[in-house]
Protein backbone atom coordinates (compact mmCIF):
# COMPACT_ATOMS: atom_id res chain seq x y z
CA UNK A 1 0.00 0.00 0.00
CA UNK A 2 1.52 3.11 -0.78
CA UNK A 3 -0.83 4.94 1.79
CA UNK A 4 0.23 5.00 5.78
CA UNK A 5 -2.25 4.17 8.23
CA UNK A 6 -4.22 6.58 10.59
CA UNK A 7 -6.14 6.25 13.46
CA UNK A 8 -9.84 7.21 14.64
CA UNK A 9 -11.76 6.78 17.36
CA UNK A 10 -14.97 5.32 17.18
CA UNK A 11 -16.86 5.54 20.29
CA UNK A 12 -13.64 5.60 22.41
CA UNK A 13 -12.74 2.80 20.23
CA UNK A 14 -8.49 3.56 18.78
CA UNK A 15 -9.53 2.21 15.19
CA UNK A 16 -6.42 1.77 12.64
CA UNK A 17 -7.31 1.98 8.99
CA UNK A 18 -5.90 2.76 5.37
CA UNK A 19 -7.71 5.43 3.47
CA UNK A 20 -7.38 6.29 -0.59
CA UNK A 21 -8.51 7.54 -3.73
CA UNK A 22 -11.22 10.78 -3.83
CA UNK A 23 -14.50 10.91 -2.94
CA UNK A 24 -17.13 11.37 -5.79
CA UNK A 25 -20.80 10.66 -5.96
CA UNK A 26 -19.90 6.79 -6.19
CA UNK A 27 -20.06 4.67 -3.01
CA UNK A 28 -16.94 4.38 -1.51
CA UNK A 29 -15.46 0.84 -1.01
CA UNK A 30 -15.22 -0.84 2.37
CA UNK A 31 -12.20 -3.64 2.53
CA UNK A 32 -12.74 -5.73 5.95
CA UNK A 33 -10.31 -8.25 6.35
CA UNK A 34 -9.75 -12.14 7.22
CA UNK A 35 -9.16 -13.36 10.88
CA UNK A 36 -6.50 -15.67 11.28
CA UNK A 37 -3.71 -15.34 13.44
CA UNK A 38 -2.15 -12.04 12.67
CA UNK A 39 -4.76 -10.99 10.06
CA UNK A 40 -5.06 -7.25 9.80
CA UNK A 41 -5.97 -4.76 6.46
CA UNK A 42 -2.55 -4.16 5.13
CA UNK A 43 -2.01 -8.32 5.29
CA UNK A 44 -5.56 -8.91 3.53
CA UNK A 45 -5.20 -6.03 1.18
CA UNK A 46 -1.75 -5.41 0.25
CA UNK A 47 -2.22 -6.05 -3.19
CA UNK A 48 -5.66 -4.34 -4.25
CA UNK A 49 -5.93 -1.67 -2.36
CA UNK A 50 -3.56 0.71 -4.41
CA UNK A 51 -5.66 -0.83 -7.68
CA UNK A 52 -8.94 -0.03 -6.37
CA UNK A 53 -8.23 3.10 -4.70
CA UNK A 54 -7.35 4.01 -8.69
CA UNK A 55 -11.02 3.92 -9.43
CA UNK A 56 -12.61 4.80 -5.83
CA UNK A 57 -12.64 5.99 -2.46
CA UNK A 58 -11.34 3.04 -0.37
CA UNK A 59 -11.29 2.35 3.53
CA UNK A 60 -9.56 -0.35 5.24
CA UNK A 61 -9.98 -0.75 9.03
CA UNK A 62 -8.39 -3.49 10.94
CA UNK A 63 -11.59 -4.99 13.11
CA UNK A 64 -11.43 -5.57 16.78
CA UNK A 65 -8.70 -6.69 18.40
CA UNK A 66 -6.54 -7.26 15.22
CA UNK A 67 -4.05 -5.50 13.62
CA UNK A 68 -3.11 -2.54 14.98
CA UNK A 69 -6.57 -1.28 16.29
CA UNK A 70 -7.58 -1.41 20.30
CA UNK A 71 -7.42 -5.12 21.35
CA UNK A 72 -10.71 -5.86 22.78
CA UNK A 73 -12.97 -8.69 22.71
CA UNK A 74 -16.48 -9.55 23.88
CA UNK A 75 -17.40 -12.17 25.51
CA UNK A 76 -21.51 -11.50 25.72
CA UNK A 77 -21.54 -11.17 21.61
CA UNK A 78 -18.50 -10.01 20.13
CA UNK A 79 -19.88 -10.85 16.26
CA UNK A 80 -22.35 -7.86 16.56
CA UNK A 81 -19.95 -5.76 17.97
CA UNK A 82 -17.62 -6.22 15.84
CA UNK A 83 -21.10 -5.12 13.66
CA UNK A 84 -21.46 -1.98 15.43
CA UNK A 85 -17.45 -0.98 15.42
CA UNK A 86 -17.74 -1.03 11.41
CA UNK A 87 -21.33 1.06 11.68
CA UNK A 88 -19.51 3.53 13.90
CA UNK A 89 -16.25 3.82 11.54
CA UNK A 90 -18.40 4.81 8.45
CA UNK A 91 -20.19 6.94 10.05
CA UNK A 92 -17.05 8.73 11.87
CA UNK A 93 -15.93 8.78 8.90
CA UNK A 94 -19.00 10.51 6.93
CA UNK A 95 -19.85 7.15 4.54
CA UNK A 96 -23.07 6.81 3.62
CA UNK A 97 -23.26 4.77 0.95
CA UNK A 98 -20.61 1.79 0.65
CA UNK A 99 -19.77 -1.13 -1.88
CA UNK A 100 -18.69 -3.74 0.71
CA UNK A 101 -15.84 -6.31 0.12
CA UNK A 102 -15.35 -9.23 3.03
CA UNK A 103 -12.10 -11.72 2.94
CA UNK A 104 -13.25 -14.50 4.68
CA UNK A 105 -14.53 -14.30 8.63
CA UNK A 106 -15.90 -10.50 7.17
CA UNK A 107 -17.23 -12.31 4.04
CA UNK A 108 -19.83 -13.71 6.21
CA UNK A 109 -20.32 -11.04 8.90
CA UNK A 110 -21.18 -8.67 6.00
CA UNK A 111 -23.50 -11.74 4.55
CA UNK A 112 -25.15 -11.29 8.07
CA UNK A 113 -25.71 -7.67 7.96
CA UNK A 114 -26.75 -7.92 4.18
CA UNK A 115 -29.79 -10.54 5.23
CA UNK A 116 -30.89 -8.74 7.96
CA UNK A 117 -34.34 -7.19 7.72
CA UNK A 118 -33.18 -3.60 8.70
CA UNK A 119 -28.99 -4.11 7.47
CA UNK A 120 -26.63 -2.08 9.70
CA UNK A 121 -24.86 -1.08 6.69
CA UNK A 122 -25.48 1.01 4.07
CA UNK A 123 -24.70 -1.44 1.43
CA UNK A 124 -24.84 -0.82 -2.06
CA UNK A 125 -23.19 -3.74 -3.13
CA UNK A 126 -21.02 -6.83 -1.63
CA UNK A 127 -18.58 -8.61 -2.23
CA UNK A 128 -17.67 -12.14 -0.13
CA UNK A 129 -14.52 -14.13 -1.24
CA UNK A 130 -13.73 -17.39 0.92
CA UNK A 131 -17.01 -16.09 2.89
CA UNK A 132 -19.90 -17.40 4.04
CA UNK A 133 -21.51 -20.94 3.48
CA UNK A 134 -21.03 -24.16 5.90
CA UNK A 135 -17.38 -23.98 7.53
CA UNK A 136 -15.98 -27.97 8.15
CA UNK A 137 -13.63 -28.85 11.15
CA UNK A 138 -11.34 -30.45 9.62
CA UNK A 139 -7.63 -30.98 9.70
CA UNK A 140 -6.82 -27.23 7.62
CA UNK A 141 -8.69 -25.66 10.01
CA UNK A 142 -7.20 -26.94 13.04
CA UNK A 143 -3.95 -25.21 12.09
CA UNK A 144 -5.19 -22.17 11.79
CA UNK A 145 -6.92 -22.20 15.12
CA UNK A 146 -4.31 -23.68 17.11
CA UNK A 147 -1.35 -21.48 16.39
CA UNK A 148 0.87 -21.44 19.14
CA UNK A 149 3.00 -17.86 18.52
CA UNK A 150 6.00 -19.66 16.55
CA UNK A 151 7.51 -18.64 13.32
CA UNK A 152 6.71 -22.14 12.63
CA UNK A 153 3.30 -22.39 13.07
CA UNK A 154 2.18 -19.28 10.85
CA UNK A 155 4.83 -20.84 7.98
CA UNK A 156 1.78 -24.12 8.40
CA UNK A 157 -0.76 -21.89 8.39
CA UNK A 158 0.18 -19.77 5.48
CA UNK A 159 0.79 -23.30 4.02
CA UNK A 160 -3.14 -24.16 4.36
CA UNK A 161 -4.04 -20.68 3.03
CA UNK A 162 -2.06 -20.60 -0.22
CA UNK A 163 -1.37 -23.12 -2.92
CA UNK A 164 2.02 -21.65 -3.82
CA UNK A 165 4.76 -22.92 -2.01
CA UNK A 166 6.43 -19.45 -2.25
CA UNK A 167 4.43 -17.79 0.37
CA UNK A 168 5.52 -20.28 2.75
CA UNK A 169 9.04 -19.85 1.49
CA UNK A 170 9.09 -15.87 2.04
CA UNK A 171 11.11 -15.87 5.57
CA UNK A 172 9.74 -11.70 5.65
CA UNK A 173 6.31 -12.62 4.60
CA UNK A 174 6.30 -14.99 7.58
CA UNK A 175 7.95 -11.97 9.79
CA UNK A 176 5.30 -9.51 9.17
CA UNK A 177 2.68 -11.94 10.00
CA UNK A 178 4.38 -13.28 12.96
CA UNK A 179 4.35 -9.29 13.88
CA UNK A 180 0.73 -8.73 13.68
CA UNK A 181 0.34 -12.25 15.14
CA UNK A 182 2.25 -11.17 18.15
CA UNK A 183 1.71 -7.81 19.26
CA UNK A 184 0.46 -6.87 22.80
CA UNK A 185 -3.43 -8.80 22.73
CA UNK A 186 -3.47 -9.96 19.83
CA UNK A 187 -3.21 -13.45 20.32
CA UNK A 188 -5.73 -13.20 22.95
CA UNK A 189 -8.38 -11.12 21.42
CA UNK A 190 -8.03 -14.23 18.31
CA UNK A 191 -8.23 -17.16 20.39
CA UNK A 192 -10.91 -15.89 22.08
CA UNK A 193 -13.37 -16.40 19.33
CA UNK A 194 -12.01 -20.36 19.82
CA UNK A 195 -13.47 -20.29 22.88
CA UNK A 196 -17.14 -21.75 23.80
CA UNK A 197 -17.93 -23.32 27.58
CA UNK A 198 -18.16 -27.43 27.67
CA UNK A 199 -21.66 -26.36 28.59
CA UNK A 200 -22.99 -24.24 26.00
CA UNK A 201 -24.96 -26.43 23.08
CA UNK A 202 -22.84 -27.17 20.16
CA UNK A 203 -25.48 -29.03 18.61
CA UNK A 204 -26.88 -26.46 16.70
CA UNK A 205 -26.19 -24.20 13.71
CA UNK A 206 -23.97 -21.19 14.12
CA UNK A 207 -25.07 -17.79 13.06
CA UNK A 208 -23.08 -17.61 10.10
CA UNK A 209 -24.38 -21.36 9.22
CA UNK A 210 -28.09 -20.15 9.73
CA UNK A 211 -28.13 -17.25 7.53
CA UNK A 212 -31.64 -16.79 5.34
CA UNK A 213 -29.28 -15.47 2.37
CA UNK A 214 -32.59 -15.65 -0.19
CA UNK A 215 -33.21 -12.26 2.24
CA UNK A 216 -30.01 -10.13 0.46
CA UNK A 217 -31.54 -7.57 -1.86
CA UNK A 218 -28.32 -5.85 -2.55
CA UNK A 219 -25.86 -7.09 -5.89
CA UNK A 220 -23.77 -9.56 -4.81
CA UNK A 221 -20.48 -11.09 -5.81
CA UNK A 222 -19.14 -14.53 -4.45
CA UNK A 223 -15.56 -15.17 -4.83
CA UNK A 224 -13.96 -18.48 -3.92
CA UNK A 225 -10.88 -20.34 -4.28
CA UNK A 226 -11.27 -23.73 -5.77
CA UNK A 227 -8.64 -25.31 -3.92
CA UNK A 228 -9.61 -23.90 -0.77
CA UNK A 229 -8.95 -26.74 2.12
CA UNK A 230 -11.11 -24.25 4.61
CA UNK A 231 -14.43 -24.81 2.32
CA UNK A 232 -16.56 -27.47 1.18
CA UNK A 233 -15.76 -28.38 -2.13
CA UNK A 234 -18.08 -26.62 -4.50
CA UNK A 235 -19.31 -24.51 -1.67
CA UNK A 236 -19.64 -21.38 -3.76
CA UNK A 237 -21.97 -22.23 -6.24
CA UNK A 238 -24.81 -23.46 -3.90
CA UNK A 239 -23.87 -20.48 -1.78
CA UNK A 240 -24.49 -17.97 -4.59
CA UNK A 241 -27.34 -19.71 -5.84
CA UNK A 242 -29.27 -19.22 -2.57
CA UNK A 243 -28.21 -15.28 -2.87
CA UNK A 244 -31.05 -13.65 -5.55
CA UNK A 245 -29.39 -12.39 -8.43
CA UNK A 246 -25.56 -13.26 -7.15
CA UNK A 247 -22.83 -13.72 -9.48
CA UNK A 248 -20.17 -15.83 -8.82
CA UNK A 249 -16.30 -15.83 -9.89
CA UNK A 250 -13.97 -19.12 -8.72
CA UNK A 251 -10.49 -18.93 -9.29
CA UNK A 252 -9.33 -22.18 -10.52
CA UNK A 253 -5.96 -21.69 -8.79
CA UNK A 254 -6.79 -20.17 -6.27
CA UNK A 255 -7.16 -21.42 -2.03
CA UNK A 256 -8.55 -19.49 0.59
CA UNK A 257 -6.50 -16.12 0.20
CA UNK A 258 -7.43 -15.42 -4.02
CA UNK A 259 -7.21 -11.90 -3.21
CA UNK A 260 -3.55 -12.28 -2.68
CA UNK A 261 -2.23 -14.70 -4.73
CA UNK A 262 -4.80 -14.50 -7.85
CA UNK A 263 -4.77 -10.80 -7.03
CA UNK A 264 -4.12 -9.59 -10.67
CA UNK A 265 -7.43 -11.52 -11.41
CA UNK A 266 -9.11 -10.51 -8.19
CA UNK A 267 -8.71 -7.02 -8.80
CA UNK A 268 -10.37 -6.85 -12.39
CA UNK A 269 -13.20 -8.97 -11.37
CA UNK A 270 -13.50 -6.74 -8.15
CA UNK A 271 -13.33 -3.46 -10.08
CA UNK A 272 -15.45 -4.40 -13.02
CA UNK A 273 -18.35 -5.47 -10.98
CA UNK A 274 -18.23 -2.65 -8.84
CA UNK A 275 -18.14 -0.20 -11.72
CA UNK A 276 -20.82 -1.79 -13.25
CA UNK A 277 -24.28 0.63 -12.88
CA UNK A 278 -21.83 2.74 -10.18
Amino acid sequence: MKTPGRYISVDGINTHYFEGGRRSDRPSVLLLHSAEFGGAAEISWQYNFDAVAEHFHVVAPDHLGFGRSDKMFDFGGQFDRRIRHIQGFLEVMKIREVFVVGSSMSGGLSLTVAARETPDWPIRKLVTCSGGGFAPANEARDVLNSYDGTAEHMRRIIEVMFIDPKWARDEAYIARRQELATLPGAWEATAAARFKAPFRDRSGPSERESIDYTRIRVPCLVMAGAKDPLRLPGYAPELAAQIPGARLHVFEEGAHMPNIECADEFNRELIRFLKEDA
